[in-house]
């Protein structure tokens, strides 16, 4: 692991330390100390690796300076960050100055880097069009990250979107917290259509409204390759939730969208719930958005379509049991199947008699109590309530928390021919009714 110094300035005594890690990460940190004694150990052992090194960063004079200041490093820590995969650079709360941009600049422009991220970093115009000329013109990133570092103008976030655009290889965009209070409704409403190349985009705190506007929806509704959409802490309402809601009816791509923290209420979150579960008829249930799940604030919208058996079929067939006949209770609604033709009897019979998997009754309850009312509360990420997110954090705190118990070989088979049993049943159950509801009255009324 090797450990380089950057001078900020000629005239500072200051260092930002460079940090490439064997994951190919390299880092800059906010200005750290660093223990001196376990720098030397970490530097390249020989004396010509170092200047080798030091000759492809700074100038003989640049050079020179660097060397007399590295036994002047403070005491402190050494900074640390793993890597997801691929080359990464990381800049985390530097001032970006002009004098740290000529440094940096040259070298970084050279380097193949697949992941960018700027964080939470002091950037004047100077810096903010340093940041997207990196991005221009390295042309092998595939993530770039603008978090916590404001873009103050119309001009540079035009500038900033036109290269996302031209990117030949960008696929995960993230502008976070980063743009300013100047820049217009429209502007931010046309970041959306200009990234929709992208498989993922983060447009979280940036208080975007549309004002009306349904630019964002109309370019979800053309089926972008879009597969991630977060657009949390920002100002959408009860309107645009339902123009996203229609929009989606026609996408099949887009797999997450996350609208936490908006101001969405009941009527929103119901358009968006309706846009994946339409409950109005069988038809319109199979008809529904199969593929995106949907996080909010305040209510529960069930996280179905990504975690159900059987992919979007699975998803299908959940959704039409969970108008049919919930798990769990004898109740099957006769009414909606009184109107089939007798042509399609067949097909009914063979559907109603295979009743889907034990791990799919969950998310057939959740759709049934959902289609009466939203529950109170909301998803995290991982799919579980806030709630008992919160339960969780709190067993962990007194030491209350068990890891979870793995059956035995037995115990398994034993669960599993259980749970095979109990479909088995639900099914004749089904069956059963709609052949005494639907089928024998219609056979009478010939």
């Amino acid at each position: 692991m090797d450990i380089f110094l950057l001078p900020i300035s000629a005239a500072s005594i200051q260092l930002i330390m460079c940090h490439v890690f064997p994951h190919n990460i390299i880092y800059l940190p906010h200005i750290v100390e660093i223990n001196a004694e376990k720098l030397n150990k970490s530097l390249p052992s020989s004396k010509r690796e170092e200047e080798s090194f030091l000759d492809r960063l700074f100038d003989a004079s640049q050079k020179e300076a660097y060397l007399k200041k590295l036994p002047r490093v403070f005491k402190g820590q050494l900074c640390d960050r793993r890597a997801t995969g691929g080359s990464q650079f990381v800049m985390d709360k530097v001032e970006l100055r002009k004098d740290v941009i000529d440094i940096i600049g040259p070298h970084l422009k050279l380097n193949p880097f697949e992941s960018i991220r700027f964080e939470d970093n002091l950037l004047d115009r100077d810096g903010v069009l340093f940041a997207i000329d990196v991005l221009k013109q390295i042309s092998f990133v595939v993530k770039f990250y603008l978090i916590g570092s404001e873009v103050a103008t119309e001009e540079d976030l035009r500038v900033l979107l036109q290269v996302i655009h031209d990117h030949p290889s960008l696929r995960e965009l993230e502008l976070k917290c980063c743009v300013g209070p100047n820049i217009k409704s429209v502007t931010l409403n046309s970041v959306v259509p200009m990234c929709k190349g992208l498989k993922s985009l983060n447009l979280s705190g940036n208080n975007i409204s549309t004002d009306g506007s349904s630019v964002i929806a109309d370019c979800l509704a053309t089926n972008p390759s879009l597969q991630e959409l977060f657009l949390c802490g920002n100002k959408f309402n009860d309107d645009d939730a339902e123009v996203i809601a229609s929009a989606l009816k026609t996408n099949t791509n887009l797999w997450k969208l996350d609208m936490k923290d908006n101001e969405i209420g009941r009527r929103g979150c119901n358009a968006l719930f309706k846009a994946i579960f339409d409950h109005d008829s069988l038809n319109f249930a199979a008809s529904s958005n199969h593929t995106c799940d949907i996080f909010v604030s305040r209510y529960k919208i069930p996280i179905v379509n990504g975690f159900i058996v059987g992919g979007e079929d699975g998803a299908i067939q959940a959704k039409k049991f969970a108008l049919i006949s919930p798990p769990d209770d004898n109740f099957v609604d006769i009414h909606l199947l009184s109107t089939t033709p007798s042509a399609l009897m067949h097909k009914l019979l063979e559907f109603v008699q295979n009743y889907p998997p034990i791990a799919s009754w969950h998310f057939i309850g959740e759709l049934y109590r959902g289609k009466s009312t939203l529950e109170y509360g909301a998803y995290t990420r991982f799919g579980v309530t806030e709630e008992r997110a919160r339960e969780r954090e709190q067993e962990e705190r007194e030491g209350h928390f068990s890891a979870p118990q793995f059956d035995s070989k037995e115990e398994k088979e034993r669960k599993e021919a259980a749970g095979i049993k109990r479909v088995q049943i639900k099914s004749l159950n089904v069956l059963m009714s709609v052949v005494k509801g639907v089928v024998v009255p219609m056979f009478f009324s010939a």
